[in-house]
């Protein structure tokens, strides 16, 4: 029996369409991957499947108790406790037996009574069918594999950054295990080791069904065994993951232009036939044509890829081949050692793929390369012919009451404004969109704006950091092909592996060690994967900064599971005397 069925779902935004008679259902152990063009209506379905909307055509059918866990963008958590005591929440059922179990153990101390043991047995049973006390070492795993550590776990959830928020909320849900989880971009604030453990774990641990929202296409690769595609209001779907999607779409294109072709070709025989001898000897002849082409079914154009932005990042200046050497860099923030002993060189044309952990210090690189920030020690040279484009992971640089044409307007001020508008009609602000407000704009609206900059710029090295974080797949697409023809020097911040597997002809990689430092591998990212796993086949231990997460545990936590171990040891010592 399907988990959830849709039957004919339709659902408007008056006037605009944005699902269409759309049925589709979702199995036991289903690892679908939701994907389309920003807006197309992605999280309007996730939410109707979640029961979150109700105003629509057709209906949802559920199984019988199903539990459904949904990761939204916006992180729904408790303001008023810490993480360790938010994730524990799951876990109440099994806490309350805990306290019951204890305090039954203490009457029994006093006077044993049968009555007694064997509520006791029934409460342990009961305890032990629902997991017993392997839930805190569950909790500090998840955790410690999403990239809090041990200091994390007793901080309030109101001093968290947003993203800190984001991967506690996913870490609840993996906690909570339910049948089916809704995940919308559950890889936006993870790092590469974060992405690596949840690939991992949703593979190999977790058995329920899986439909996700992403444009991380190496996570749809390596987790979803079936693609959703949702286009012009319809869903079509598609078996394997999103590579053979991407094989079968091709395909199919082909096949669909070469019957188009075909049929055309046969249309303007039979016409010309026509035309030459309705009104000959062979009238009746070219009649019957006439007809049958009346009822010949069309095949129709297939439809070519949906307009993305174009961009061509042209440098003003060339450069010299020596853009950057670093000696002994380092960088502290009072006792905070963030990294220590940089060395590498950077030359012309480079494409440095910069990754590592959270916290690692990559963005504060970039400052320092900038000027920003000043290296605690070592010494950082820059080429003296360079000009730098900054292209900052929480859009920096946008005036939020600005318009979106003014933005553009204040580096161009001697074009007109249909010049303008032509300009920004690359990046698909076309009519009024123009005229919107910067601040009122989505997170993918909001990057080609910074894009379009970046472009005006006319740099000669480039500095992005996270650039593809609130692009769709085809934007991702349009913004690799035109930073593989960028003919001058790239550094890239990013844990979208697709496009460092793609781009990247170094790899400068943070250890992600207290005071750690970062060393330079010649290749991409797939190369750099391959001599990982070569290592680990060779015994020889890899690079921290791949490695999966340990699970760590707090002292707190272990104080408390040995407790809880030694109080349940001296129950089953009463029961067992018995």
């Amino acid at each position: 029996m399907s988990l959830v069925r849709l039957e004919h779902v339709t659902k408007l935004y008056d006037p605009d369409l944005i699902l269409d008679d759309i049925s589709v259902s979702i199995e036991h152990g289903d690892r679908i991957g939701l994907i389309g063009r920003n807006g197309t209506g992605k999280t309007t379905l996730i939410k109707i499947i979640n029961g979150m909307l109700a105003n629509f055509k057709g209906k949802v059918v559920s199984a019988r108790g199903l539990r459904i866990g949904y990761l939204s963008q916006e992180p729904d958590l408790a303001r008023d406790c810490t993480l360790r005591q938010e994730m524990l929440k799951v876990f109440e059922e099994r806490r309350a037996l805990e306290d019951e179990m204890l305090l039954l153990a203490e009457e029994m101390e006093t006077h044993e009574s049968p009555d007694l043991l064997a509520r006791y047995a029934r409460i342990q049973e009961q305890h032990e069918r629902l997991g017993g006390y392997d839930y805190e070492h569950e909790v500090n795993r998840i955790l410690g594999g999403l990239g809090f550590n041990e200091l994390d776990f007793n901080l309030p959830i109101d001093v968290l950054s947003g993203g800190q928020k984001s991967r506690a909320t996913l870490a609840k849900l993996l906690l909570e295990k339910p049948d089916l989880l809704l995940f919308d971009e559950p890889t936006n604030h993870l790092d590469i080791n974060g992405i690596e453990w949840l690939e991992n774990y949703l593979n190999n641990e977790y058995n329920g069904a899986v439909l996700v929202v992403s444009h991380d296409r190496y996570f749809l690769d390596k987790v979803v065994r079936k693609v959703w595609e949702l286009e012009e209001h319809q869903i079509k779907i598609y078996r394997g993951n999103y590579s053979k999607y991407i094989e079968t779409k091709r395909i199919e294109q082909l096949v669909g232009e070469r019957a188009f072709k075909k049929q055309q070709a046969f249309i303007a025989h039979e016409e010309d036939f026509i035309r030459r001898n309705i009104a000959g000897q062979r009238t009746r002849e070219a009649q019957g044509r006439r007809k049958k082409l009346e009822r010949l079914e069309k095949v129709e154009k297939p439809k070519r890829d949906v307009p993305t932005f174009k961009l061509a990042f042209t440098p003003e200046t060339r450069g010299g081949n020596d853009i950057l050497r670093c000696q002994n860099v380092g960088k502290s923030f009072g006792d905070k050692v963030v990294f220590t002993d940089l060395n590498f060189a950077v030359y012309r044309r480079d494409i440095i793929g910069i990754i590592g952990a959270n916290g690692t210090g990559k963005t504060t690189l970039f400052r320092m390369i900038l000027g920003e920030e000043p290296p605690t020690h070592g010494e950082i040279w820059v080429g003296p012919t360079l000009k730098f484009g900054y292209y900052a992971q929480e859009l920096e640089g946008l005036n939020p009451d600005n318009e979106v044409i003014d933005e553009i307007w204040e580096l161009r001020p001697q074009q007109t404004p249909g010049e303008i508008r032509s300009f920004l009609g690359r990046f698909l602000f076309s009519g009024d969109d123009v005229f919107k407000r910067i601040g009122s704009l989505s997170g993918g609206e909001q990057s080609r704006v910074l894009l379009a900059k970046l472009l005006l710029a006319n740099a000669n090295v480039l500095l992005l950091d996270e650039p593809t974080n609130h692009l769709d797949i085809p934007a991702r697409e349009a913004l690799e092909a035109a930073l593989a023809e960028y003919p001058a020097t790239l550094f890239i911040i990013s844990h979208d592996r697709y496009l460092l597997s793609n781009l990247a002809t170094k790899l400068l990689v943070f250890d992600g060690k207290p005071g750690g430092t970062a060393d330079l591998f010649e290749g991409n990212y797939a190369e750099y994967i391959a001599r990982q796993q070569q290592a680990l086949q060779e015994n020889q231990p890899p690079s921290e900064s791949v490695q999966e997460s340990k699970p760590v545990q707090s002292s707190q936590s272990k104080g408390k599971s040995k407790s809880k171990r030694k109080r349940k040891i001296k129950a089953q010592r009463l029961v067992g005397s018995n």
